[in-house]
């Protein structure tokens, strides 16, 4: 086996490897996006009343609040949260992170599938 074919057979295992999970998660952040919709920024006040601490928020025309969950009682005075475009009265102190940890995933191994199916094809043109 020469150096070339050799360098054929990586790329050829890369591309397989690469296009094979990431086009799979391409789809899946496609899915996440149309399911959870477009998020925008909002200030959220957070205060605390009868011993629970409670987070406020404007958006879509009115006010909304909901008791912050034991992951976020760390927050005090204003923040930078989320809502959802659709339904505003669903906010999140933290920004939405799967659709964005899959499309750069999806994107990192289609981009090596890309780079080994290009270098699977060197041989062909050699």
């Amino acid at each position: 086996m020469t150096p070339l074919d050799v360098l054929a057979t990586v790329g050829e295992v890369l591309s397989w490897v690469g296009l094979g999970i990431g086009i799979p998660l391409l789809i899946l952040s496609a899915m996440v996006a149309l399911a959870e919709g477009r998020w925008e920024r909002v200030d959220v006040a957070v205060v605390e009343r009868d011993g629970a601490m409670i987070a406020r928020w404007f958006a879509g025309g009115d006010f909304h609040e909901r008791r912050l969950t034991a992951r976020e009682r760390g927050f005090d005075d204003w923040h930078q949260g989320y809502v959802r475009v659709r339904d505003p009265q669903h906010a999140r102190l933290h920004p939405p992170v799967l659709r964005r940890l899959t499309f750069t995933l999806g994107a990192i191994f289609t981009g090596i599938g890309i780079i080994g199916f290009i270098v699977s094809m060197i041989p062909a043109f050699v």
